[in-house]
């Protein structure tokens, strides 16, 4: 048997999926193109001498715009952290704790621009 909470995703999904068919067949486009948006993130971006950078660690979302300049960040500390630790493992360490909150703080904002995006605000009452 379903609990309640689920039985409440369901809906709230399949109410959306019947929206987005709305939507489909009102523009009557013979072949949509549509593009899920998905959180990635990763607990740990160093491990021994390896290291994730870039979109392999965190994606943040497309509303961000943050994407390149990210990987470019986290490169860039790379390089810092090399050249202040030479053991690469305590360097990768050190450079793993400002990146990882960098994206976690990129996750959240996407985040909260895509919700903001998808409210609804009720017509403008007329003057």
């Amino acid at each position: 048997m379903l609990g309640e909470a689920t039985l409440d995703v369901l809906g709230t999904f399949l109410g959306e999926a019947i929206r987005l068919l709305t939507l489909i067949a009102a523009a009557q486009t013979r072949e949509p193109f549509l593009q899920t948006i998905q959180d990635l993130s990763v607990r740990r971006m160093a491990v021994g001498r390896i290291a994730l950078v870039g979109d392999a660690a965190f994606i943040p979302r497309p509303h961000t715009a943050a994407s390149i300049a990210k990987a470019a960040g986290n490169a860039l500390a790379l390089v810092d952290a090399l050249k202040r630790e030479t053991d690469i493992p305590a360097a990768l360490s050190a450079w793993e704790l400002d990146q990882i909150q960098f994206g976690l703080h990129l996750r959240r904002q996407g985040k909260l621009l895509g919700d903001q995006s998808q409210k609804r605000y009720p017509e403008p009452r007329p003057t």
